[in-house]
């Protein structure tokens, strides 16, 4: 029996190696792919990220900022009329902080004030004058109903209220917790402590911290 054997044909080298190239640059390609879906996911989920972070920073600056547009010179020199400032809400105040408050009176909308006076702080009501003592300086003296006012220290401020003021004051000899005596920096023009008596913590909507306009006196607020 004949058997007729074929010869087999082997590629050529140049052809094998154009199908090594071809292969190579396939799965390159594919890679390359690969790599730029991973680099455009992490840019996805970067920008998701600060996109949530953003958001979560505007609700909680609504949360805790409010602002206010000043009405008035009562605040002059550090406030003028029309400036726009930012109030850091739910803030305990110290002393000398600017501070915003709803007065509780008919018709009127926020004030706002520098705390003098701190809870803990000393009193003493002599008919419409009051007389502001802070809490480190010690007692008045050892029997303070009978202080007069050539006895008070240096470190007492005198200042003089209405009478509904000074009924509310005359048996208080110490600031209370949670109240505060607040005036304006501007004595002459301002309605404050001295006209409404102390305010109360529950009043206060926050501290001054910011003016952001007008923009040729942006800046923190002291």
């Amino acid at each position: 029996m004949a058997i007729n054997q074929m010869q087999t044909q082997r590629p050529r080298k140049g052809q094998s190696t154009i199908k090594k190239r071809q292969q190579f640059s396939t799965r390159k390609r594919q890679k390359n792919k690969k790599v730029s879906e991973r680099e455009t996911k992490k840019r996805l989920i970067l920008r998701e990220g600060l996109l949530l972070f953003f958001v979560g920073l505007c609700i909680l600056g609504l949360l805790q900022i409010k602002t206010h547009r000043v009405d008035g010179r009562s605040m002059l020199p550090t406030l003028q009329n029309n400036d726009r400032i930012m109030v850091r809400k739910n803030r305990s105040p110290n002393r000398y902080d600017l501070i915003t408050f709803d007065p509780e009176i008919p018709e009127e909308s926020s004030y706002v004030k520098r705390v003098i006076g701190i809870p803990g702080d000393q009193l003493w009501t002599d008919q419409t004058s009051v007389y502001l003592r802070p809490k480190q300086a010690g007692v008045w003296n050892d029997v303070n109903d009978q202080l007069t006012a050539l006895q008070l220290p240096d470190s007492t401020l005198k200042l003089t209220v209405s009478a509904e003021v000074a009924r509310k004051l005359r048996d208080i000899s110490v600031i209370p917790e949670g109240s505060y005596f607040v005036l304006g920096d501007n004595r002459d023009a301002s309605k404050d402590s001295r006209h409404f008596g102390l305010v109360e913590a529950e009043q206060i909507e926050g501290t001054v911290v910011y003016r952001f306009f007008p923009f040729s006196r942006v800046g923190r607020i002291n």
